[in-house]
């Protein structure tokens, strides 16, 4: 097993990072046993309650496994407000609360730290700007390739989808609770995307007929290179 961890910074490690196909293959794995957790475990206002990139653990193959989950009501109050990432959250910071809609702020975090590369605790010693924010100032719809991680490589024919799902990240990361999507809207969003623009059969005759018959199935986004 490899921790999440090989999402971003891989390269320093003289590991290649990985592509948007496979970055996307982790979220999804990552909002499914989410929404099974919450599903599995209604009694638990946090049914996983601690959701950040070292509690992801991938097999070969990438698929995601979520671990540390459902702690909430099994460590010390103090204990758990020092390290559970629920208690990080803008409804506890604000409010002290915490709401189903917690495990939903952890996922978008995570969806952000995947697509930038950026690390959510290098801003915890700033009291006015963390990832989420740092991402919202820097973000205005479009294709902006300084928010995100240069180990994704060309991703051509998938800015659309990355956009797309950066907002859903945004989005999950929403600080009034009520506009927040819950997590059924939030995996909803997400198994909608695609590895590029164009994915669907249209896309695939036409391309098809392009190319003098090669199929173009199972090709995502343009091969990353490495050094």
């Amino acid at each position: 097993m490899l921790t999440s961890q090989m999402f971003v910074g891989n390269q320093s490690l003289g590991k290649p990072s990985l592509d948007w196909p496979t970055r996307l293959k982790i979220v999804k794995g990552v909002a499914k046993g989410l929404f099974y957790l919450h599903q599995d475990l209604p009694s638990l206002m946090a049914p996983h309650g601690h959701l950040k990139s070292s509690n992801v653990l991938l097999t070969k193959t990438f698929e995601p496994l979520l671990t540390d989950y459902g702690l909430i009501p099994l460590i010390n109050q103090e204990k758990a407000q020092m390290h559970m990432a629920a208690y990080r959250s803008p409804e506890y910071l604000q409010h002290r609360r915490i709401t189903k809609k917690t495990d939903v702020w952890g996922l978008g975090i995570l969806i952000l730290e995947i697509l930038t590369g950026k690390f959510p605790a290098n801003f915890s010693q700033s009291s006015e700007e963390d990832l989420a924010s740092w991402v919202n100032s820097g973000f205005h719809g479009v294709w902006a390739p300084s928010l995100f991680d240069k180990g994704m490589g060309k991703t051509s024919h998938c800015e659309g989808q990355i956009l797309k799902l950066l907002t859903i990240g945004l989005n999950c990361c929403e600080p009034d609770v009520e506009k927040r999507l819950d997590i059924g809207q939030a995996v909803e969003k997400i198994e909608e995307l695609k590895e590029r623009e164009g994915d669907d059969d249209d896309f695939y005759s036409t391309y098809v007929s392009e190319t003098d018959g090669r199929s173009s199935k199972g090709v995502s986004c343009e091969s990353i290179s490495f050094a």
